[in-house]
């Protein structure tokens, strides 16, 4: 099939032919003279998980905000539930009592409070009294019964901030069924929407959250699954829609394509990418050296990072990936160890010591750590560096602005409006205005931890070109990531921790392949 062409499904006017559980027929949303979507009929199989896709803008979380109700589509649109054609507006409420349940990519979980408390934010329990003090033994009853039809092994008293990512999407996933009945043929009766559930999980992780999604559909349950991860999508989904410019392009059955056909269906074309450089930097000068390095789980590291060379650092949960970034940018202080940087003692105290000598690094939350999401994109850009744009006191925002929009083109950075907040831009975006400002100050090391989590197919390939440019120049760069697609497309080495020591390596495009790796993390050739 062409890329761009719709497959041979049929069409919502046959929609008896077909047991959908939600369908919409000329679909449309403008906001002013934006089309957000342009006439979209399609529509979601019951008992199927049906991945919708598309790039950043493609009309997806557009799609999704008219089934909750929080947008309302333009005249003419029709959208119907469970065959049966949706009179007037849908609204959050009535989205609801019609089973359309949502998980957005933030949870919407409140971490100081409890589990119960959580759901009791959004719910209402079987009280003695509806004013006076909460009943917290029977709320407590029923959470613990809605946490065990989805298998979570944890106490409805437990704070959400003490639970790990995945466990709070799961529990997410379980507050959103929560007076759907006892049975599981619960499933059956909602369509449950996740917007990007796995986004900031580790792909180590992400199997807990897979495997509940395929037990919803097992019991007839009905998802669309919104991801930017394709392999996730080949796992899981039966049939992918693919929007772009707010069109339907893409109506298929996804059994007969492969990660590469689902890449090409959203991007619509063949994405050009830099192959990594495989040639042997054994000669190259080292630039960062690291002798029996300790830290709360590193154990005993010792390893070489060249010049040009991107080095990945693999393994499972509990490793130590993150920990050795941080040892290396001065974020955490090694228990024992020497580093030795060109040749000359590297000791950082904190991040801004090692910055000052030319070792940055870019840290595995953009939202929280990356960037301030209030502030404009040229602050973001701008903000490591400021000490360069004052003179007499003042601030020559001039300067400041020129030099932000000099970063943005050369890391690609999309923006309407370089002054516009961060939060504006897409995820693939912001954390390149991340990247963009690390590696605009990293004179010798450029460290990074996840560098392309939660970011669409084609911004993943351009950040890796971007990072392969970088190490091109010279510079040493280490890659900390759980996606093994990430090593193969950019690392000429990777090294493999194991309970914080390093157990293997790999080099060469024999050897740096997602099956090896994967037979490497989990000890398979030790």
């Amino acid at each position: 099939m062409e890329i761009g062409q719709i497959a041979a499904r049929p069409r919502i006017q046959d929609i008896k032919m077909i047991n959908y559980a939600v369908a919409c027929q000329d679909l449309s949303i403008s906001f002013g003279a934006t089309k957000a979507l342009k006439s979209v009929t399609t529509g979601f199989e019951r008992g199927k998980i049906t991945a919708l896709l598309g790039m950043n803008g493609s009309g997806k979380s557009t799609l999704i905000k008219i089934l909750a109700g929080i947008y309302r589509p333009d005249p003419g649109s029709r959208i119907t539930i469970a065959g049966s054609p949706i009179a007037g507006h849908l609204t959050p409420k009535r989205a609801h009592a019609l089973g359309l349940r949502f998980l957005h990519q933030e949870v919407g979980l409140v971490g100081p409070l409890t589990i119960s408390d959580n759901f009791a934010m959004v719910g209402r329990f079987r009280a003695p009294f509806s004013l006076g003090p909460i009943a917290q033994r029977e709320q407590d009853e029923y959470v613990a019964q809605v946490l065990q039809r989805f298998d979570l092994p944890v106490h409805p008293q437990t704070k959400v901030a003490d639970l790990s990512p995945t466990l709070r999407t799961m529990v997410g996933m379980a507050r959103a069924f929560q007076h759907d009945g006892e049975d599981e043929d619960v499933f059956a009766r909602n369509v449950l929407v996740l917007d990007e559930p796995t986004a900031s999980l580790p792909a180590d992780e992400v199997h807990a959250v897979m495997a509940t999604v395929e037990r919803l559909r097992d019991h007839g349950g009905t998802v669309i699954y919104v991801s930017h991860r394709t392999e996730e999508v080949k796992r899981l989904a039966d049939n992918l829609i693919v929007l772009r410019d707010g069109e339907l392009v893409v109506e298929e059955a996804v059994a007969h394509l492969q990660i590469p056909d689902i890449v090409s269906r959203v991007v619509g074309q063949t994405i050009a990418a830099k192959e990594p450089r495989r040639t042997d930097l054994s000669g190259a000068p080292v630039v960062l050296e690291v002798n029996n390095l300790q830290g709360t789980t590193l154990q005993d590291v010792s390893l070489q990072i060249r010049a040009g060379e991107v080095l990945g650092v693999a393994g499972l949960v509990g490793c130590g990936r993150s920990e050795l970034i941080r040892l290396l940018s001065g974020a955490q202080r090694p228990h024992q160890g020497t580093m030795q940087l060109n040749g000359q003692p590297f000791q950082p105290t904190h991040p801004g010591t090692a910055v000052k000598q030319g070792v940055v690094s870019v840290p595995q939350d953009r939202r929280v750590e990356g960037c301030i999401l209030g502030m404009a994109t040229t602050d973001n850009l701008t903000m490591g560096s400021l000490n360069t744009f004052f003179k007499g006191g003042l601030l020559r925002l001039k300067s400041e602005s020129l030099s932000a929009q000099g970063l943005a083109e050369t890391y690609q950075v999309k923006t309407g409006d370089i002054r516009s907040p961060i939060s504006t831009l897409s995820g693939g975006n912001q954390q390149k205005v991340v990247i963009a400002r690390a590696a605009s100050r990293a004179t010798e090391v450029l460290l990074l931890d996840e560098p392309t989590q939660g970011v669409d197919a084609l911004a993943k390939q351009e950040i890796w070109n971007i990072i392969r440019g970088f190490a091109a120049t010279g510079k040493a760069v280490v890659v900390a990531s759980t996606d093994f697609d990430e090593f193969v497309g950019l690392c000429d080495r990777v090294i493999v921790l194991d309970r914080g020591a390093i157990s293997a390596s790999a080099a060469g495009p024999d050897e740096i392949t997602e099956k090896q790796l994967a037979l490497l993390c989990a000890g398979a050739d030790r």
